[in-house]
């Protein structure tokens, strides 16, 4: 069984893509998401490693201390967080 295709290549494109406007509010829409998701995870960063800071200080293992509040401050400084 023979298929025919008579659209050309542009037609069957302009047929499948979403409309110019569309587009463009689907990426802003992806953009605000990627910016929520990346503040969850930082903000979930900052939890992890106050915890650690503490246990570090209610252990008095200051190695972990300095290792800990370093990536903290990095975080803070890098997302302002």
């Amino acid at each position: 069984m023979k298929m025919e295709n008579n659209k050309s290549f542009a037609e069957f494109m302009n047929e499948s893509t979403v409309p110019q406007k569309q587009s463009s509010e689907m990426t802003m829409m992806e953009i605000y998401v990627d910016m929520v998701l990346n503040e969850i995870l930082v903000r979930h960063r900052k939890e992890q490693l106050v915890t650690a800071i503490n246990e570090a200080l209610d252990s008095k293992d200051q190695d972990a201390f300095m290792k800990f509040s370093s990536e903290l401050n990095t975080l803070e400084d890098t997302h302002g967080v």
